[in-house]
C-alpha cells in the first residue's frame, strides 16, 4: 500500500545550500515562523531554504510568511498537499486519532526526492539556540538519518520493549537530519505508513519510524533536540532554564509551549526575543481556554506562590467544566 502522490512544485534551488522542512497544521504556524527566525539570526552566514508543508493555509499565515522571507532574504516555499495523498489510510485508527498535519513528516522526504539531496526535518515548537554548521557536516552516506535519542529512562526503554525493536535504541523524530536517496531505497515512506496501519502504537507516527529505521540512524548528541518538558518544571514551581550543558535545538515538548500566555516559564520570554523579529510580532499569546489548560494555569500559579490568582483561575476551571458538561447533556 503506498500514499497517493501529490503536485508540488519547487523553485530552482541551490543544493549547496541548507535546506530545512517542517509540516505543520493551523496550531503551529507561528512556532514555525519563530523558529525559523531564530535559526536565521544564529546562523548569519549560511544560507537556507525552507520548505512547508501543510494540508491548509490561511491568506494571513501565507502574508506573514512572504513578509519573513522578504525581511530575511531566504526562500520559504509553501506546499499545500492534497488530503487525498492519505486517503489510503484515513480509515485506520491511528489516522482517526491524530490531526493529519503529525503524519506530513513521513512524506516529507519522498516529496523533496530529485530537488535536495539532505534535508534537516524540524518540529515547529523549537528554538535554535547556536550554531548548526557541526550537525550539518554530519555524513549521512551510509545512514537513513541522524537522530537524537529519546528519554532513556522513560519512553526508549518502553518503546523498545513495546515495539520488538531488535536494535535497543530509540528516537525522537521532531529532529531528523535525513538522506533523502537512502530514504527513498529503503522505501522508509511506504513501509512507515503501513506500519501505521497494522500495529497499535502509542506514539503514533514516531513509533513506526523507530520500526523502520532501526539500525539504519546515526545517533547524535542530545544538544540537537534537548527535549525540555514545560509542564513538568511548572508543576513543581520551576520558571528559570538552570543547564549546565550546551543546548542547540530545545524542544519544548508536551501541551504547554512557549507561545501560550499561561506558561509562567522564562522559555516564554526567550520566545518572545525571537517572536519581535518576526513577523508574528503583532500576535499575542495564546489565552488558555479548554478546561485543561485552565486547570494547569491555575496549579502553575499556585505552585510559584501566586494562591488567589491560581483560586481564581481554578473557579474558571470549574465553571467551563460545568458548561461544556451542560452543552453535551
Amino acid at each position: 500500500m503506498g500514499a497517493t502522490s501529490t503536485a508540488v512544485s519547487f523553485p530552482n534551488v541551490d543544493r549547496a545550500t541548507i535546506h530545512i522542512a517542517f509540516g505543520v497544521d493551523a496550531n503551529y504556524f507561528r512556532g514555525m515562523g519563530v523558529n525559523i527566525v531564530s535559526i536565521i539570526k544564529n546562523n548569519p552566514n549560511l544560507i537556507f531554504v525552507f520548505h512547508v508543508f501543510a494540508f491548509s493555509i490561511t491568506k494571513d499565515i501565507e502574508c506573514r510568511l512572504k513578509k519573513l522571507e522578504n525581511n530575511y532574504n531566504v526562500l520559504i516555499n509553501v506546499n499545500i498537499l492534497n488530503k487525498q495523498i492519505l486517503s489510503n489510510f484515513s480509515k485506520f485508527p491511528c489516522f482517526s486519532q491524530h490531526s493529519l498535519g503529525t503524519f506530513i513528516r513521513i512524506l516529507i522526504p519522498n516529496l523533496l526526492h530529485g530537488i535536495v539531496d539532505k534535508v534537516l526535518y524540524l518540529d515547529a515548537d523549537i528554538l535554535c539556540m547556536g550554531n548548526i554548521e557541526e550537525l550539518i557536516s554530519i555524513d549521512l552516506k551510509n545512514t537513513i538519518a541522524a537522530v537524537v535519542t529519546d528519554e532513556i529512562k522513560t519512553t526508549v526503554t518502553t518503546q523498545i520493549s513495546i515495539l520488538k525493536l531488535p536494535h535497543s535504541e530509540y528516537f525522537n523524530a521532531g529532529v531528523m537530519y535525513i538522506n533523502i536517496d537512502n530514504w527513498v531505497k529503503h522505501d522508509s515512506q511506504n513501509k512507515s505508513l503501513n506500519v501505521l496501519t497494522t500495529r497499535s502504537l502509542r506514539f503514533a507516527d514516531q513509533d513506526a519510524l523507530n520500526v523502520v529505521l532501526n539500525g539504519h540512524t546515526t545517533y547524535i548528541d542530545k544538544k540537537w533536540n534537548f527535549r525540555y518538558h514545560l509542564i513538568d518544571f511548572l508543576s513543581s514551581g520551576e520558571k528559570i532554564f538552570n543547564m549546565q550543558e550546551k543546548v542547540l535545538f530545545m524542544h519544548f515538548t508536551g501541551p504547554v509551549k512557549p507561545w501560550h500566555s499561561w506558561c509562567l516559564h522564562e522559555a516564554k520570554l526567550n520566545f518572545l526575543e525571537y517572536q519581535k523579529l518576526s513577523s508574528w510580532s503583532d500576535m499575542p499569546l495564546d489565552k488558555p481556554h479548554t478546561a485543561r489548560e485552565l486547570k494547569l494555569f491555575s496549579r502553575f500559579l499556585i505552585k510559584q506562590g501566586r494562591v488567589i490568582e491560581g483560586i481564581y483561575w481554578h473557579i474558571v476551571y470549574w465553571w467551563t467544566k460545568f458548561i461544556n458538561l451542560k452543552k453535551q447533556n
